[in-house]
């Protein structure tokens, strides 16, 4: 009789801890409200192909850069201790020509976008335009 009542009890406690493990799994897969926020990234391939808008979720701290990587093929390049962004979706740069650009929230942020930290929501706007830091930095 001992035994039978020993297995009922650990039958519970094991069914009881896969509850518990089942709603923290669905906890984590669905961020609360609170934790998880909503932004627009905008990208602008300056006529060479259709602009189009990703609305991303943000769960944690993250950076303009990091997002962006998250909806489109980047790639960068690193000048000094700077990451800038030099393609996007095949789209490249062409250094004294054409540049890659972005503001949030319509307002350019005077930082890298590797070390832009976002946690709120925000619309970012990449845009494929006139390069206008290379002549300053290269003093032309």
């Amino acid at each position: 009789m001992k035994r039978i009542v020993w297995f009922a009890v650990m039958v519970v406690l094991f069914v009881l801890s896969l509850v518990v493990l089942e709603a923290y799994a669905v906890d984590l897969a669905q961020p609360s409200k609170t934790q998880s926020k909503k932004t627009a990234i905008e990208i602008d391939y300056g006529g060479i192909h259709p602009s189009r808008t990703i609305e991303v979720l943000l769960v944690k701290a993250s950076t303009v850069l990091e997002l962006l990587q998250a909806v489109a093929e980047v790639k960068t390049h690193p000048v000094g201790g700077y990451v800038m962004v030099v393609s996007i979706d095949g789209v490249e740069g062409k250094r004294g020509e054409m540049a890659w650009y972005y503001t949030v929230d319509g307002k350019s942020p005077g930082k890298v976008a590797n070390s832009n930290v976002l946690n709120g929501e925000h619309h970012i706007k990449w845009e494929y335009k006139k390069d206008v830091c290379s002549p300053k930095v290269d003093k032309k």
